[in-house]
Order: structure tokens, then sequence, then C-alpha cells
């Protein structure tokens, strides 16, 4: 049987495909792939920025695309890919846990980042350069555009390519965490693209989970920058490591404040648009029922 060799190893230049396609998953030539598309994808972060601000701007006098086929679709495989990642990498950080205790699971680099989790932790960092459609649909659609929005997307991208490289040991609870509450998310617009509404203590659920998974990442810098000024090793760099540290608490402050503008101040702008929708919706009720209003 001829010996299979690892992708790392090979003279021919590493690829998407062929680091997805390889067997066993080669973690080792993934970094090194993320290594040669980290500066082009920081461009394309860029661009990225541009591009929706141009279209913006653009659509100014047009006006708004449905694109509700296009939406439907593009929430739908961003979930079932949510929901699969949440349960491989739970299922690779429950193992890693239960062989190396959970402290293990976000100071050292060992099995999580290794076989089939390995694999999906790949497709994570990735997948970040694809979701940067979700901002070309808002503003296609004439959505506010709102600084947490884009802003959110281009930190996560550049963070999750430079930590890869790095082989930041927390990753672990970071994509897991992401994976879930995106498995929720993006289940969550994919039946509002299908025009089933979910109740606002919904959405306020969701924006609750999101701020969470900011927290308990948190707990963990915390914990990790101990054990790094006291001298004990973990798997990352400094860049990362601060670069995350930065990066989770702007975002607690992001969601915290978009939470509070959402849901609380004023009685909160969701539950006051939920409840005039209602109110709309009996208004049409009554007067269909009276004659006042024709029925298509």
């Amino acid at each position: 049987m001829a010996k299979v060799v690892p992708p790392s190893q090979q003279n021919t230049p590493l690829s998407f495909m062929g680091i997805t396609m390889s067997s066993p998953f080669d973690y080792d030539a993934a970094r090194e792939y993320v290594g040669t598309v980290q500066f082009s994808s920081f461009m394309v972060s860029v661009l990225y920025m541009v591009v929706i601000f141009g279209i913006k701007f653009a659509m100014q006098t047009r006006k708004p695309y449905q694109l509700k086929l296009t939406l439907q679709l593009w929430n739908l495989w961003l979930a079932l890919f949510s929901i699969f990642g949440s349960l491989v990498t739970g299922y690779g950080l429950l193992r890693e846990t239960q062989k190396y205790g959970i402290v293990s699971t976000y100071t050292h680099s060992r099995d999580f980042f290794q076989g089939l989790t390995g694999l999906w932790t790949f497709w994570f960092c990735m997948s970040k350069l694809a979701e940067l459609g979700d901002t070309i649909l808002i503003v296609l659609r004439k959505k506010p555009l709102i600084f947490l929005h884009w802003y959110h997307h281009v930190a996560t991208l550049n963070y999750g390519l430079m930590s890869y490289i790095d082989k930041s040991a927390f990753n672990t609870w970071i994509v897991w965490l992401n994976f879930t509450v995106h498995a929720v998310m993006y289940s969550y617009y994919f039946l509002a693209a299908c025009s089933i509404r979910l109740p606002a203590w919904f959405s306020q659920c969701l924006t609750t989970s999101q701020i969470t998974q900011f927290l308990i990442t948190l707990v963990i810098l915390a914990h990790v920058g101990f054990k790094m000024l006291v001298g004990q090793h973990v798997d990352t760099s400094p860049t990362s490591y601060i670069y995350c540290l930065l990066m989770e608490l702007s975002y607690v402050a992001l969601f915290g404040n978009f939470f509070y503008q959402s849901y609380i101040r004023g009685g909160g702008k969701k539950f006051q648009k939920e409840k005039m929708m209602k109110q709309t919706e009996n208004g049409t009720s009554n007067g269909t029922q009276n004659g006042g209003i024709k029925s298509d």
C-alpha cells in the first residue's frame, strides 16, 4: 500500500480543497495555508468596507431589492453549517475536557485541532470570509447598516486567521460558542426570511446569548492572562491574546449598548415595534370584519 504523504510534506501548492480533502486532517498544512491567505483576506476586509458603503450610497436613489429566495438559501446554509459545527466541536471540546481537564482545553492546543474537529475549526476560520455576504444582502435590501454589524465581521475575520496561525488554544471555546450561537441566530434569520415571525423576547434571548459567549471568553482570557503573567506556558502569542481581549471587550460594550437600546430604553424598540404590529393586525382584522377593508 502506498504511503499517504500529508499536504504539509508535499511540494505541491497548498489549497483550500487540498486541505479539506486530506485524510487525516493536516493541522500544520492548514496553518501554513491560512498564513498564505492572511494578507489577502485582510485586503478583502478592507475592500468589503469600500463595497458595502459604496452599495449603500448607490442604493439611495433606488428601490430595495427583495431577494427573498436568496436570503432564505443564504441563511439556511449558514444555519446548517453552524448546527453541524456546533455538534462536532461540542463533542470535541467535551472529549478534550474529559481527557486533559478543563483548564488544558484553553491553554494547550491538542486533539481538538486534529481530525474532524480540526477540520471544522479550519472551516470555521475560513467561513468568516463567506459571512461578509451578510452585509451585501443588508445594503441591497436597504436595511439599516449599523457600526456593530460591519465592525464585528471585520474584527472576527482577521482575528480568526491570525490566531489560527498562532495555535491559540482558547479558540476551542471561541469556535464552539460561536458555532452554537450562530446555529440559533441563522435559524432565526431563516425563519424570518420565510415570513415566520418569532416574538421579540426570542430575539432578546438571542442577543443575551451573544453577550454571554463574550463574557465566557473574557473569563477564560482572564485566567489565561494570569497564567502568562506568572510565567506559565499557554499556546498563543501576545499579539493574538491582546487582539482577542480588546475585541471581546469591544463586543461586550457594543452588544450591551444594542441590548439596552433594543430591549430596555423606552420600553425597548423591538418590543414597541412588536406592539405596534399587533395593534395594526388587530385593527386590520376588526376593519375587515366590519367591512371597512377590502380583502384581496
